[in-house]
């Protein structure tokens, strides 16, 4: 019995955090100041806080300091917050389609817009570490000034903070976290009204250009091309050097076959 307290008591102390509810998710949207605009763009902040069913709740945003009174109510399901705490204790990084509550149609129904060597698969998958490792080769980056930044603040049972940053130049220049914004888009999706500057970030039309962005960075042929080596360890250094043989069009063609 003792070395089973034990192995609980251990567990406990090197999993903080894990199986905590969320009492409270706050949403902050602020533009970023911009000459010749004044200092000072207001803040606009939503507080969702947990009943006892378990559901977050808020029926009022802040425009700085000033509150206001929303029209309706607006409820994150217990469910939805409970899934989102799961994918964090495990730290989830792939993820599929109907754990993002898109379907196929959606998604595609964006490719006008977008540029993709090998379309969408019929089983696509979000894997943020492809992701993360091919947004370091894009071969276009866009500096620019201005725009907004959205914090989703995240307080468990036990007073711990996960902040989730996310400025409006991040995709352009390289440094988006996907992980992090699938966590909060699938946790506020529809959930934040129209009152609210860029409210638009969760919505589902942003979540579908956002895996369409996601496709088109893991193209990357410096990503396949690993793949490649790595399923083929017969192939020599000065070859891998090289990249003798190497054909990144006929390998994605062949990829999936």
């Amino acid at each position: 019995m003792k070395h089973i307290q034990l192995i609980l008591l251990t567990f406990l102390l090197i999993s903080p955090g894990i199986g905590q509810n969320i009492e409270k998710i706050i949403f902050t949207s602020q533009q970023a100041d911009e000459p010749p605009t004044k200092q000072g763009m207001p803040k606009y902040t939503l507080e969702f806080i947990r009943e006892v069913n378990g559901d977050l709740v808020t029926s009022y945003y802040k425009e700085d300091k000033k509150r206001k009174k929303l029209s309706d109510k607006i409820v994150i399901d217990k469910k939805r917050v409970e899934g989102i705490t799961h994918w964090k204790a495990i730290d989830k990084k792939d993820f599929t389609l109907t754990e993002l509550e898109i379907d196929h149609t959606t998604l595609t129904s964006g490719l006008e817009r977008t540029q993709l060597s090998f379309g969408i698969p019929t089983d696509f998958t979000v894997s943020v570490d492809s992701f993360q490792y091919c947004q370091n080769f894009k071969m276009t980056k866009i500096i620019a000034t201005g725009g907004e930044t959205i914090t989703v603040t995240l307080l468990n049972s036990l007073g711990q903070k996960s902040n989730y940053i996310f400025n409006s130049n991040d995709i352009g220049e390289g440094n988006f976290n996907l992980q992090n914004y699938l966590f909060c888009s699938t946790l506020l999706k529809g959930k934040i009204p129209s009152v609210i500057p860029n409210n638009e970030l969760f919505s589902e039309e942003m979540l579908r250009d956002i895996l369409l962005s996601y496709q088109k960075t893991v193209e990357c042929e410096g990503f396949y091309y690993k793949e490649y080596i790595e399923n083929n360890p017969q192939i020599s250094i000065q070859e891998r050097r090289t990249m003798a043989n190497w054909n990144f069009v006929e390998y994605m063609k062949n990829r999936n076959k």
